[in-house]
């Protein structure tokens, strides 16, 4: 197309800001990679504070460039530059700005974006207490976010689309794809921020790690890293369970979490962190753990680094809902570099030097080991290896691709066989440990103390199945139920997870007591014990809402509506056009058969167009009661009982969705080709319980008769065989039959309450570490 010819279909030349937007955007990610180059190269070579100073100041630049480049990007989405490819694949005009905002981390290259913003923030925050670690920190960092902006630099979010260059000038398409279907929710402007700054954090224990190693102070780093451990574990596990809240209410399969191998990515680094967290207090208390707090304090960052790489790289393109597409080959060498370097380099420093740093170090205490002591190590080395048996299922599709073998993800139940092996004593150390002294302690003390709490937690299980017969569960509940583990062992479903509930309670009464006794003398200094309450009130409600959960399918149409879980489930209306509207909804009512507890469930329901015709995307409808959440997804609604029409032989039966078909015989009327002929076939349709007859016809010239052969089916004649009498049919609802999904998930209020108890007790732990390093600070 030539100009004019543009202009006439309302194509316009891109405007010039956004082209000096864009060449700004990519050259600030050069300049970023060229600063932090300098800085890294400064820092490592000669020790003159000169040197320090501006490796410091070009640190600072670069992130601050990293940062404006995403502003670039920004901008570009905002103001809706279609030319821009990045852009056109992630966001359309009717999006809203917040979503456009959203769009810029959405895919690959924003992600990578939004990572190396997170860590450069980090980056800059933690340098000024870095003290006499300052100049091998500053390397380190500067040496991975050159990396990454090296990622940009080729996996660029500001390439122009070529179809739009046309004379040497650049076009603005009328339109962008949008986002994603799944990803058209509040949540993807919330979870990905939170998140990535949970992973960008992950540099700064790595740095410190390894800058311990290098400098040979393998002793003051622990206590200049807490606050920033305790920060980074906290957004991670935020992140964590904000992402499964986003997953329960978007993806239609009820649940919170799935062992999904992108969401293990995300899991694994978090349980490392609060192994770290809990080493570097027996480090700080007891001067012990040397050498295996050096390496908890690279490992988070090493596996999310691999992690990444199994993300990014294509390994698991059919096996999750998060994977990306492939990288940009060079950009793709440049992540194993990274992965490669930073694996050999750590471990290989580790090995050489710090074990020797670590063993040089006198142990403060002459006192044998203590009962906390003991429990802190037990709980640490609990939470590595669970951390360590997550990295191996989420491996699993790659190690296979690499032996040759059919890829495969490690399946849901083969996990809980798995980690309920560390759940329990993890709960068990969680609930005892705080109260275990640093010193010796009488075990009749100890006994006292757990009594006491062992009581107080029979009386929060009580209370749960107390909360749980005083609602609508004991009517929907299936008591036959059992769970069966291997080695063909089984138990009833209800009293085991009620075990698991009762260690998760445990671990409440535990920490809830003992942080109501050390409240008074500090307040922030009470924020592990938070934390630990809020962990044990997320697992408690995620257990009994998976565990416990009922389920039912239940077909439903216009005029016909169906039951399910003690439920009457019935059709609406549409509240628009599914084709052209993306807001769509489909609206149910759910009530009790006697009218009470009614409810109006609007279910997402809109077409997509996809590589082969339009694409069905649905989402669930979720209504909050204090005790359990009414759960219903749609599944997608069927036109057809049969997706292509079947072939009939005389006398064949054939059954789908409930109703069976029976085709008896052909009738015709006329000879072929005469104007009045046509041919009939003689059907008995038996749908719930009760038999129907009916006969659909076919012209000669096609026209087709399709008359109502049961209560929710019509049939059409596809075509027919003189010779051998068989038949193809299709059968049509009368109206469109809606697949429903009804879940009764009990007491999901406890993850909501968990999450925000968790969160609160760990920023408390975060600022009382910050503020003793300040004190301690102040007083040098």
């Amino acid at each position: 197309m030539d100009e004019s010819s543009l202009a006439a279909a309302g194509f316009h030349a891109a405007p010039t800001w956004s082209t000096l937007a864009g060449l700004s955007g990519k050259g600030l990610v050069f300049f970023a990679i060229a600063c932090f180059v300098a800085s890294a190269l400064l820092s490592a070579t000669k020790k003159e504070p000169a040197r320090l100073r501006l490796a410091i100041r070009l640190f600072a630049l670069g992130s601050l460039s990293i940062a404006g480049s995403m502003v670039c990007l920004g901008a570009l989405f905002v103001g809706d530059q279609f030319e821009y490819e990045y852009v056109a694949s992630h966001s359309w005009k009717a999006s809203a700005v917040a979503y456009k905002i959203a769009a810029i981390w959405s895919g690959q290259q924003g992600s990578f974006m939004l990572w190396a913003v997170a860590s450069a923030l980090f980056g800059i925050l933690a340098l000024r207490s870095t003290g006499v670690y300052k100049r091998a920190y500053i390397a380190i960092y500067a040496s991975f976010l050159a990396s990454l902006s090296a990622i940009l630099a080729f996996e660029s979010p500001f390439a122009i689309l070529q179809k739009m260059v046309i004379g040497g000038a650049v076009y603005l398409p009328l339109d962008g794809m949008g986002l994603a279907p799944s990803l058209q929710n509040y949540w993807v402007v919330i979870h990905p921020p939170i998140i990535f700054l949970g992973f960008g954090s992950l540099t700064v224990p790595f740095a410190y790690s390894l800058s311990a190693m290098l400098t040979g102070d393998v002793r003051s780093w622990a206590n200049q890293v807490r606050p920033w451990a305790l920060t980074g574990m906290t957004l991670l596990g935020l992140g964590l369970v904000l992402g499964g809240q986003w997953a329960y209410e978007t993806q239609g399969w009820g649940g919170f979490w799935a062992w999904d191998p992108v969401e293990n990515v995300s899991l694994v680094p978090w349980l490392l962190m609060a192994a770290l967290v809990h080493g570097l207090m027996v480090q700080v208390t007891r001067s012990k753990w040397h050498w295996a707090n050096l390496l908890l304090g690279g490992a988070p960052f090493l596996l999310f680094v691999y992690g990444t790489f199994l993300t990014r790289s294509g390994y698991l393109d059919k096996f999750s809902v998060h994977s990306f597409a492939q990288m940009d080959r060079s950009a793709l060498w440049i992540l194993l570099g990274v992965v490669g370097t930073a694996f050999g380099g750590f471990i290989g420093v580790w090995i050489a030097r710090g074990r020797k740093l670590a063993s040089s170090l006198p142990v403060e205490t002459a006192e044998s080991r203590s009962p906390r002591e003991s429990a802190f190590q037990a709980g640490a080395l609990l939470l590595a290896l669970l951390a360590l048996s997550v990295a191996v299922g989420m491996s699993v599709p790659f190690l296979l691709g690499l032996l040759g073998k059919d890829a495969k993800v490690v399946d849901e139940p083969l996990y809980h066989d798995v980690v309920v092996w560390f759940f329990v004593p993890i709960l068990v150390l969680m609930s005892g440990a705080p109260f275990l002294s640093w010193r010796s302690m009488e075990w009749k003390e100890l006994s006292r103390l757990s009594w006491f709490v062992l009581g107080i937690a029979i009386l929060i299980e009580s209370a749960i199945i107390f909360a749980l017969h005083n609602s609508d569960w004991p009517n929907v509940t299936d008591g036959a139920s059992r769970i069966t583990f291997p080695a063909g062992i089984s138990v009833p479903r209800t009293p085991w997870v009620l075990t698991l509930t009762f260690f998760a309670a445990l671990a409440v009464a535990g920490n809830s007591w003992r942080a109501a006794e050390l409240f008074r003398r500090s307040k922030l200094g009470t924020g592990g014990l938070v934390t630990h309450v809020g962990v044990a009130l997320t697992l408690a409600g995620l257990i009994l809402s998976r565990g416990l959960e009922q389920k039912q399918q239940v077909l439903v149409m216009d005029g016909t509506p169906g039951t399910a879980l003690g439920y009457t489930v019935r059709f609406d209306r549409l509240t628009s056009n599914p084709a052209a509207d993306p807001g769509n909804k489909a609206v149910f009512s759910i009530s009790r058969p006697d009218g009470s507890r009614s409810a109006e469930a609007l279910c997402s329901y809109f077409l997509t167009p996809g590589a082969v015709g339009d694409e069905v995307f649905t989402s669930p409808s979720i209504q909050r009661y204090g005790s359990h959440d009414l759960y219903l997804a749609l599944e997608s609604p069927q036109a057809n009982l049969w997706d292509q029409p079947e072939e009939f032989m005389l006398g064949e039966t054939k059954s789908g969705s409930g109703v069976a078909i029976s085709f008896l015989g052909l009738s015709m009327h006329g000879k072929s080709g005469e104007p009045d002929s046509w041919v009939g076939a003689k059907l008995k349709v038996v749908e719930d319980g009760k038999e129907y007859f009916g006969e659909p016809k076919v012209d000669r010239d096609g026209k087709q008769d399709t008359p109502a052969v049961s209560p929710s089916l019509k049939a059409t004649i596809s075509g027919f065989n003189p010779e051998t009498g068989s038949i193809k049919l299709q059968m049509p609802y009368v109206h469109t039959l809606y697949p429903l999904l009804l879940f009764y998930k009990p007491l999901t209020a406890l993850i909501w309450i968990g999450i925000f108890v968790m969160t609160v007790g760990g920023f408390m732990a975060a600022a009382a570490r910050a503020r003793t390093q300040r004190e301690a600070q102040a007083s040098t």
